[in-house]
């Protein structure tokens, strides 16, 4: 039940996005590589990905790079995750394209239980948005000052 190395990496370079939001200076794939300790061509894979699920654009050139496509308060933490995992969901059989029944002859009495634990997942991601984790972010980088 544990998220991909993915979701992270696109949180890190995401927030790094977020924290210069709204500059229109793009940032290089490099700089948030290195920035982050990313796999460079890994990060290149997950930017396009957000790229087609429209949470950052891209400009070509020497000047080129990644910059938010829209205000990091818009963008939570159940977007990216959606868009790098395909959503929370923490048994089978609640998928979509699961079966839709238990397998089992008689009803499973945890489905329900484990429906609230992904809805309880999802709202906590769907409340924490880029905008609250920088916020969060500068406020421990203060208070350790």
């Amino acid at each position: 039940m544990k998220f991909g190395i993915g979701v992270d990496y696109s949180l890190k370079a995401l927030l790094m996005l977020a924290e210069r939001y709204p500059s229109s200076a793009p940032l290089r794939v490099e700089e948030i590589a290195a920035a982050q300790a990313i796999p460079e061509n890994y990060l290149r894979r997950l930017l396009i990905e957000l790229k087609r699920g429209g949470l950052v654009a891209s400009q070509k050139g020497p000047s080129g790079g990644y910059m938010l496509a829209r205000h990091p308060a818009r963008i939570s933490m159940a977007d990216v995750v959606e868009i790098i995992e395909g959503g929370y969901v923490p048994v089978d059989c609640l998928e979509e394209n699961g079966s839709a029944t238990c397998p089992r002859e008689q009803p499973c009495p945890m489905r329900d239980v484990w429906r609230e634990v992904r809805d309880s997942v999802n709202a906590v991601l769907s409340r924490a948005t880029l905008q609250s984790l920088s916020e969060r972010r500068r406020g421990a980088l203060m208070f350790s000052i």
